[in-house]
């Protein structure tokens, strides 16, 4: 029985990883009515990162790539959502990169989606800081600001870590019965 659930949980994980994932962020859909960034660091400069400036807050923002990653994943269940603090978007994102918010989608073993957003004003148009002002792009103001990155990982580094996981339940479980067989 033990083993039959072993060799279970192995195809699933091989399935798991093997499932395709978006391979660059242009493969996910523009924030709807947003002005892609033509910044310095937003367009080619650093691989991986796009931005749009748009009157959308956090909620709306976040939950339009969520939903995003999860279709372009081609998985039925959500990402992880983890939370950072707007400082770590300077390592994560890229350097200068203001915020207020951080957000990360990951799909474990495969690959992860961050969102981080700048908003120097809150919904109701009041200004959260001292001197705020709008985000000016093109011919347009707007309140926010969202900055992706995508981290994806390789299928060979995939499947090495998944061999590697199940190499070690293996190893561990066979521990374990000498353990107990002795002591």
């Amino acid at each position: 029985m033990l083993k039959k659930t072993y060799f279970g949980f192995f195809i699933l994980l091989f399935i798991y990883l093997i499932i395709p994932i978006p391979t660059s962020i242009m493969v996910f859909p523009p924030l709807p009515q947003s002005a892609k960034s033509t910044l310095s660091g937003d367009t080619v400069q650093i691989p991986n990162v796009t931005a749009y400036f748009s009157d959308h807050y956090r909620t709306f923002t976040t939950d339009y790539y969520s939903n995003s990653f999860q279709e372009k994943s081609n998985l039925l269940f959500p990402p992880i959502k983890l939370n950072h603090p707007p400082e770590y978007a300077f390592v994560a994102i890229k350097k200068h990169t203001d915020s207020t918010y951080l957000e990360e989608y990951l799909y474990p073993l495969k690959s992860s989606l961050y969102v981080n957003g700048f908003e120097p004003f809150y919904e109701d148009g009041t200004a959260k800081f001292l001197g705020s002002v709008k985000l000016v792009e093109g011919t347009g103001a707007y309140y926010t600001k969202a900055t992706l990155r995508y981290y994806e990982s390789p299928l060979w580094a995939r499947l090495i870590t998944g061999l590697g996981i199940m190499l070690s339940i293996y190893l561990l479980w066979q521990l374990g019965k000498r353990i107990f067989k002795y002591g």
